[in-house]
Protein backbone atom coordinates (compact mmCIF):
# COMPACT_ATOMS: atom_id res chain seq x y z
CA UNK A 1 0.00 0.00 0.00
CA UNK A 2 1.74 3.45 -0.80
CA UNK A 3 1.55 5.95 1.81
CA UNK A 4 -0.39 9.62 0.80
CA UNK A 5 0.17 12.78 2.53
CA UNK A 6 -1.61 16.10 2.23
CA UNK A 7 0.56 19.12 1.73
CA UNK A 8 -0.33 22.55 1.77
CA UNK A 9 0.25 24.71 -1.61
CA UNK A 10 1.40 28.17 -1.55
CA UNK A 11 0.37 31.01 -4.61
CA UNK A 12 -0.81 29.64 -8.20
CA UNK A 13 -3.65 27.79 -9.05
CA UNK A 14 -4.08 25.70 -5.89
CA UNK A 15 -3.26 28.33 -3.01
CA UNK A 16 -5.00 27.68 -0.30
CA UNK A 17 -5.27 24.08 -0.84
CA UNK A 18 -3.77 21.05 -0.27
CA UNK A 19 -2.05 18.57 -2.64
CA UNK A 20 -2.52 14.49 -1.54
CA UNK A 21 0.61 12.95 -2.90
CA UNK A 22 1.95 9.41 -3.01
CA UNK A 23 5.64 8.72 -1.11
CA UNK A 24 8.02 6.99 -2.82
CA UNK A 25 9.88 4.18 -1.07
CA UNK A 26 12.46 6.95 1.28
CA UNK A 27 9.15 8.28 2.32
CA UNK A 28 9.45 11.52 0.28
CA UNK A 29 6.89 13.56 -2.05
CA UNK A 30 7.61 14.00 -5.53
CA UNK A 31 9.72 17.23 -5.32
CA UNK A 32 7.42 18.92 -8.22
CA UNK A 33 3.90 18.97 -9.40
CA UNK A 34 4.11 20.10 -13.16
CA UNK A 35 1.36 20.43 -15.35
CA UNK A 36 0.34 16.99 -16.10
CA UNK A 37 -0.24 16.22 -12.28
CA UNK A 38 -2.70 19.33 -12.45
CA UNK A 39 -4.68 18.34 -15.04
CA UNK A 40 -4.98 15.07 -14.25
CA UNK A 41 -5.62 15.58 -10.26
CA UNK A 42 -8.08 18.83 -10.99
CA UNK A 43 -8.64 18.68 -14.69
CA UNK A 44 -11.91 21.21 -15.56
CA UNK A 45 -11.80 22.89 -12.09
CA UNK A 46 -8.56 24.63 -13.56
CA UNK A 47 -9.93 25.79 -16.86
CA UNK A 48 -10.24 29.02 -15.65
CA UNK A 49 -6.53 29.14 -14.06
CA UNK A 50 -3.04 30.02 -15.05
CA UNK A 51 -1.29 26.67 -14.90
CA UNK A 52 2.10 27.92 -16.66
CA UNK A 53 4.35 26.82 -14.02
CA UNK A 54 4.91 24.14 -11.49
CA UNK A 55 4.80 23.12 -7.59
CA UNK A 56 8.06 22.46 -6.02
CA UNK A 57 8.83 21.06 -2.84
CA UNK A 58 10.01 23.15 -0.14
CA UNK A 59 10.54 21.90 3.39
CA UNK A 60 9.54 24.19 6.59
CA UNK A 61 11.36 23.14 9.22
CA UNK A 62 15.08 21.47 7.82
CA UNK A 63 14.49 18.53 5.11
CA UNK A 64 11.05 18.17 6.15
CA UNK A 65 8.37 16.82 7.25
CA UNK A 66 6.55 19.19 7.50
CA UNK A 67 6.77 20.79 3.42
CA UNK A 68 4.81 22.65 1.53
CA UNK A 69 4.57 23.32 -2.37
CA UNK A 70 5.62 26.63 -3.38
CA UNK A 71 4.30 27.89 -6.91
CA UNK A 72 7.26 28.63 -9.20
CA UNK A 73 5.73 30.08 -12.17
CA UNK A 74 7.45 30.31 -15.68
CA UNK A 75 8.61 33.56 -16.86
CA UNK A 76 6.73 34.99 -19.95
CA UNK A 77 8.56 34.67 -23.23
CA UNK A 78 10.27 38.22 -24.49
Amino acid sequence: MTDVVEIPCVDGPLSGRSAWVSLDDDGNPPTELDQTWLWTEYGSELLDADVDGIYALEPIAGTGPPWRYLWLARPLPR
